[in-house]
């Protein structure tokens, strides 16, 4: 049946050369109209890629936070079985390098900033100067001491001056 409607097709080509060229044009069009669809499709998962990888790092950073607080904790007298949770305030913050130039005429005064690149294997990349790791926003402790109040004031003192946040931002309950 295709291949009818394809020698069908052909011999109407041959005498139409305007048909021909409408036939060629939808099939560029097609073609692509596929590129386009392939382009945004790859675009699309770098971006989700790059977003997945940022979240994974400050989740990272939050593990290994909760981690290290856990290990701390469980050695105040008393405190018995602990875990804790740590909710993050902000993300991480990269600061680049920045050239700054200023021109000043009589008429008029410009600023422009370009951020300062280099090719590192082959790969351009902007001179990281810092990176601002996330702040904390709250910290939740649940521990079977958690029901004394030395042990309660001994993890408040911990948390708040380990992280370097305010004693309202620290929960203290008891493991049931």
């Amino acid at each position: 049946m295709i291949e009818k409607f394809l020698n069908v097709l052909n011999e109407k080509m041959k005498e139409n050369k305007k048909l021909t060229l409408i036939v060629i044009l939808g099939l560029a069009g097609i073609v692509l109209i596929t590129l386009s669809e392939f382009q945004t499709h790859k675009s699309a998962q770098t971006e989700e890629t790059t977003t997945q990888s940022i979240d994974s790092s400050e989740e990272e950073y939050s593990n290994k936070l909760e981690e290290r607080l856990t290990e701390l904790l469980s050695d105040i007298e008393n405190a018995g079985e602990v875990r804790v949770m740590i909710t993050l305030k902000s993300t991480n913050e990269n600061i680049y390098a920045v050239n700054k130039n200023i021109k000043n005429d009589e008429k008029s005064n410009s600023y422009s900033d370009s951020y300062v690149i280099i090719d590192n294997k082959n790969e351009k990349e902007g001179i990281l100067l810092k990176r601002i790791e996330p702040q904390v926003q709250g910290v939740a402790v649940v521990c079977t001491g958690g029901d004394n109040p030395y042990v309660r004031e001994q993890i408040i003192n911990a948390v708040t001056t380990v992280l370097g946040i305010g004693s309202n931002n620290v929960s203290v309950s008891k493991m049931k």
